[in-house]
């Protein structure tokens, strides 16, 4: 496993456990000769430099730790044999050293070699200590030493032997995260691509519409051009009247076209290829869309306020697909039996589409809406949202999505009449609206004028 070179620097948190554990050996080192409990040859500011330099390499212990460790311990055995290195507080600091050996080395096969050759020659150490006491065991009988030695080997086997365990433990922990790390980077970058690859899938759906909403304009501009053709001379008020609807819808067309196609990219030919043999969906065919939701058990009311204008093709379709996805994620969050309500305003200068839904009695639903969860917790990736806005704001439009304070979800949606619309002379009576529903978290829409 490739280490970090940035990882391996000296932290804060490394000098300070440095400092901790000098300052704990120092005071082993004064108790122990106040009480002389441990024989010194040595005077006390001696055995304290040691208690420091014995500890100073664990600094490093993350970029070198079997040079750390060989330091360390021959730091420690040539104390001892001089007898000026307390035992207590510095058998912790040879522990952390041998255990770095075993979580920081990046080559397993040193971090053994290393690790064996520095307990052989401890243990070696410990012989000849333990033969050379043997010539001045003084009053104690031969059973007694032999006891005392074999807690002493005892505790050291366990000693280094837990700093070996502990410390590959230790790297298998670290090895286990970073491979963690790395397949949630690859989930990350999938579900990137993933959500990419469906906004282009879903910007090519836009560009097969739009080329069917041109169409419309196109083939009407030529029936009006020929009409006006014909009666250029016989009747030119008609054929002027034929050139002024050529002259909007082709103003018209422009702007749509201005308007969409900034929201296209390149994508390939073979998916633009496919054709679409059902056509562009409508407003007319929005009665079909609640019959199918209701049958899946939603309760469903629509409301229409204001007087109805005419609207262009690619405006229709856009208002179905709000209508479209709002009503399939009621469905998919909000429960087969939501209470949904589907509000159509014509204002005098915009057109505004709000979904509403609440849960219904009895309904047993925990999920939440796409916007409402963390990225890492989303059961989807909030493509529809995303497409719906998209297409509000190719069209000059805006769109809301949020929760209500009451409970439920409401989608708002504007978009401004085409302008042949929008500078009517006389737009028919308005009709008195509803209070707006309070019940949102989403600003009210403007007030007509």
């Amino acid at each position: 496993m490739a280490e970090n070179s940035e990882s391996l620097k000296p932290t804060k948190g490394d000098v300070y456990l440095v400092l901790a554990l000098a300052a704990a050996s120092v005071v082993f080192a004064i108790l122990y000769n106040t009480t002389s409990y441990w024989p010194f040859k040595g005077p006390l500011w001696l055995i304290c430099l040691m208690s420091v330099v014995v500890t100073l390499p664990l600094i490093w212990r993350r970029r070198f730790p079997s040079q750390m460790a060989w330091i360390q311990t021959t730091i420690f055995v040539t104390a001892q044999v001089l007898e000026v290195m307390e035992p207590g507080g510095t058998q912790i600091i040879i522990f952390m050293g041998v255990y770095a050996v075993g979580a920081w080395q990046s080559n397993r096969k040193a971090a053994f070699i290393s690790r064996l050759l520095l307990c052989v020659g401890i243990f070696v150490y410990l012989i000849v200590s333990t033969a050379l006491q043997f010539k001045e065991m003084g009053d104690m009988t031969v059973l007694q030493f032999a006891a005392a030695s074999g807690v002493s080997f005892l505790i050291n086997i366990a000693f280094f032997g837990g700093a070996w365990l502990f410390g590959n433990r230790a790297w298998k922990q670290r090895r286990l995260l970073e491979e963690l790390r790395s397949a949630n980077e690859e989930v990350r970058s999938q579900e990137r691509q993933l959500t990419s690859q469906a906004l282009d899938l879903e910007r090519v759906r836009i560009a097969r519409e739009l080329h069917d909403g041109i169409a419309h304009h196109i083939t009407g501009v030529g029936i009006h051009a020929a009409a006006a053709r014909r009666s250029l001379e016989k009747n030119p008020d008609k054929a002027r009247e034929s050139l002024k609807t050529i002259e909007s819808s082709t103003r018209e067309t422009v702007e749509e076209l201005r308007a969409l196609v900034y929201t296209l990219r390149d994508t390939d030919d073979a998916n633009t290829a496919e054709g679409n043999t059902k056509g562009n969906p409508s407003l007319g065919d929005v009665p079909e869309l609640i019959d199918v939701a209701s049958r899946s058990g939603q309760q469903i009311e629509v409301h229409t306020i204001g007087q109805p204008r005419p609207l262009t093709p690619i405006t229709e379709m856009s208002v179905y697909r709000v209508i479209q996805e709002s009503l399939t994620n009621c469905r998919r969050y909000a429960g087969s039996h939501a209470e949904v309500d589907v509000r159509l305003r014509y204002g005098t200068a915009n057109l505004e589409i709000e979904i509403s839904d609440s849960r219904a009695l009895g309904a047993h639903h925990d999920e939440p809406h796409p916007e409402t969860e963390a990225p890492t917790k989303q059961s989807g990736l909030g493509l529809g949202i995303i497409g719906m806005r998209e297409r509000m704001s190719a069209l000059g439009g805006s769109l809301e999505a949020g929760p209500k304070s009451r409970g439920g979800w409401l989608v708002r949606a504007q978009i401004p009449y085409p302008r042949n619309v929008a500078d009517a002379e006389e737009p028919a009576p308005k009709t008195k609206e509803p209070a707006p529903d309070t019940s949102t978290m989403i600003p009210t829409a403007k007030a007509e004028q």
